[in-house]
């Protein structure tokens, strides 16, 4: 008994228990198991009984020890194990067991079946892993894979991998949309082949970059094949790169827009000052380290104020339209063409040379061929209108010269071509800062002329040719402090540029419509008219006859004995707005007179349309008529003219007995001058008008025509 028991026993294999073998079983959750089927029996390693958290020495059954396995595990245990007791067939699968403590426990199980001599299974040798914590971990890596891959698709960023061979791993959803380039097509393939057009550009040379030194980067860069503006972010690492990027195209746009408002002109699209400014700059630079000449033209369209009162907003923003592309034709493509403001444009010429004569004489050529530019007519809505300009022009080299002060000296050179006569360009000198240096003074002095009430009225009477009065001229004069009595033709011009002569004019017609209602209440000056001289700079403002009538609403003037003068010159360019203008207060019982009828660019074609009250023979031919000059025949001429036109004619600067007896045998009625009286201040006049005034007037001889 004791033999076969040994006999047995011997024959029965054993796990080696403190060997090596086992220390590094322990080591690895590795533990070993044989299963003879003849006992019936599986023998399990001491790590394969931790593993399953029994007593070491424990020898299951083979059915006892599937048990083991939970239910949805079960059917495949058992299975795998029958296949190699029964067939041979060795197995190596991954399992859950339940532990006896209720655990579950990822193991890896392999096996290979024990045959005898005659080749039956007589046995099964195998090893069982504990791959739990492996298993958790993978799993871990999983969720996390999955995690990353749902975040990298729900964020807005394109998000591309590629491994070191420049081979997609990754794309994101967005990345196909804004690439174009669906995963199933590029995964596996090479970038650089996906997008050739990159190859050496900025893309591969900062991707590139960032390998070689284990240093992210981000830059900004536009493709042009996909018209896709990218702001790009790139991490190295090990396996590759991983590439995320925006697309930025509307922030792109915002910029270029806010650039553009901050440095270009929003109605003509050319440079503003801003960018003039810096350029110019750049220019003073250059010519200092270059020894070279540029030239800066400020160009100033002629009576644009007039036309944009006159035709209104939208006619000026057209007009300007057309002159910023007329200029942009005009000259080079290297050339710089800047709206400077209201209706001011800047030209920088470029590299004009070395030699300062011959940019000078350059400068000259271009000026000279800018302003033909402006000869022909622009056409707005069907309309012909007409814009002269008048141009400063001043060569610069490297002279240490601020923006600002090269404008100035531009700015004077043309404010000399405007006092010159307009439709002209003038060079920058020494001598013209002088003079404009005096205009700028006298400028000055107006304002404050204004405010401290240093203008005045002086009145010239004027009357019929038989000798009764029949009302007065107003005439402003400006007394200043230090200069004394200063004549309008040196101020008024200033004025009017400066763009004082509407609140100067303002302050005329209140003072002259004040006086004119005082006379209202007295039987014998009430018949007095009040002639008040009407700047082109008020006429053509769109609340003109607003103002009129503010103003004798006012003063309680009469609308009926105030006279307004214009000059020829205002009706030129603009007929029919000035046309509606006198129309509407002959309305309200204002009446006009034409100054100066005869010296400036009356047409018969619309002189007939205006409606006038009086004509008046410029003084010049009055002084031309006697002794028999061509005066007399154009004195003739604008009394039957009048007469025609059922218009009342004054004859100006009556200076002597023979001019008087002229106009009188002439058929003129009515004429100023100083044969008659000086302009007179207030207190004269008051005194002149005691003298001359009956004081019960039998009729109103201002009114009574001479047929």
């Amino acid at each position: 008994m004791t033999e076969q028991g040994a006999s047995a026993s011997s024959a029965i294999p054993r796990i080696p228990d403190d060997t090596l073998v086992q220390i590094a079983g322990r080591i690895a959750h590795l533990g070993g198991f044989i299963v003879d089927l003849a006992a019936d029996r599986v023998f399990w390693s001491n790590e394969v009984c931790d593993i399953y958290g029994v007593p070491h020495g424990t020898t299951p059954s083979p059915a006892d020890t599937l048990a083991y396995y939970p239910p949805e595990w079960r059917a495949r245990a058992t299975q795998v194990y029958l296949d190699c007791a029964e067939r041979g067939i060795a197995f190596d699968e991954e399992v859950q067991i339940l532990r006896t403590d209720g655990t579950r426990k990822w193991i890896r199980a392999t096996a290979h079946a024990v045959r005898d001599a005659d080749g039956n299974v007589t046995g099964l040798e195998g090893a069982l892993q504990d791959i739990d914590a492996a298993k958790h971990a993978d799993h871990e890596r999983r969720l996390l894979a999955n995690r990353l891959t749902t975040t990298l698709e729900s964020i807005t960023d394109g998000v591309v991998m590629v491994d070191r061979q420049w081979r997609f791993t990754f794309i994101n959803s967005v990345a196909e949309r804004l690439l174009h380039s669906p995963r199933e097509q590029v995964l596996g393939t090479s970038l650089w082949d996906r997008f050739p057009e990159a190859v050496g550009g900025r893309y591969y040379e900062e991707y590139h970059r960032a390998i070689a030194t284990n240093c992210s980067t981000s830059f900004e860069e536009y493709y042009a094949p996909l018209d896709l503006w990218t702001e790009i972010r790139a991490y190295p690492s090990e396996e590759g790169l991983a590439i995320y990027f925006l697309d930025i195209r509307e922030r792109k746009m915002a910029q270029d827009k806010i650039h553009a408002l901050a440095y270009y002109d929003k109605l003509t699209g050319l440079p503003n000052r801003e960018l003039l400014l810096a350029r110019l700059e750049e220019a003073v630079s250059t010519n200092r380290e270059l020894q070279r000449h540029r030239a800066l033209l400020i160009i100033d369209l002629d009576n644009f104020k007039s036309i944009n009162d006159t035709r209104g907003h939208e006619k000026g923003d057209q007009l300007l339209l057309l002159v910023a592309s007329r200029l942009r034709r005009c000259i080079t493509n290297t050339d710089l063409v800047a709206r400077f403001g209201g209706d001011e444009f800047v030209i920088v010429l470029d590299d004009l040379g070395t030699e300062a004569q011959a940019a000078d004489k350059a400068a000259r050529h271009a000026a000279g061929q800018l302003l033909t530019c402006f000869a022909a007519s622009f056409d707005i809505d069907g309309i012909a209108l007409y814009s002269s300009a008048s141009i400063g022009v001043t060569v610069f080299d490297g002279e240490a010269l601020t923006p600002d002060e090269l404008l100035k000296r531009a700015d004077l050179a043309m404010y000399q071509a405007k006092a010159a006569g307009r439709n002209g360009f003038a060079m920058f000198s020494p001598e013209i800062a002088s003079r404009l240096a005096d205009r700028v003074a006298l400028e000055h002095d107006l304002r404050r002329g204004l405010t401290s009430g240093q203008f005045l009225l002086h009145y010239q009477p004027l009357a019929r040719v038989g000798g009764a009065m029949t009302g007065v001229e107003a005439l402003v004069r400006w007394n200043h402090p230090v200069r004394g009595l200063v004549p309008p033709n040196d101020f008024i011009t200033p004025a009017e540029e400066s763009g004082l002569i509407l609140p100067l004019g303002q302050w005329v017609m209140h003072t002259a419509c004040s006086l004119l209602a005082s006379w209202a209440a007295d039987p014998a000056t009430s018949h007095l008219t009040m002639a008040v001289n009407v700047s082109a700079h008020q006429l053509y403002r769109a609340d003109f006859v607003a103002q009129v009538m503010t103003v004798l609403a006012a003063t309680g003037a009469s609308p009926h004995r105030l006279k307004l003068e214009l000059t020829e010159s205002l009706l030129v360019n603009d007929v029919e707005g000035t046309i509606a203008k006198m129309v509407e207060l002959k309305a309200a019982g204002v009446r006009f007179s034409l100054d100066d009828f005869g010296t400036g660019y009356s047409s018969l074609s619309y002189l007939y349309r205006l409606p006038l009250s009086q004509l008046k023979i410029d003084k010049s031919f009055v002084r031309d008529a006697i002794g028999g000059q061509q005066g007399a025949a154009i004195a003739h001429t604008i009394l039957a003219l009048g007469r025609t036109l059922r218009l009342s004619v004054l004859a100006e600067g009556v200076e002597t007995r023979e001019q008087h007896d002229f106009i009188a045998g002439a058929g003129c009625a009515e004429y100023q001058g100083y044969l008659y009286s000086r302009p007179l201040d207030e207190e004269r006049l008051a005194q002149f008008m005691a003298a001359a005034l009956p004081r019960h007037p039998a009729s109103d001889p201002a009114v009574t025509l001479p047929w």
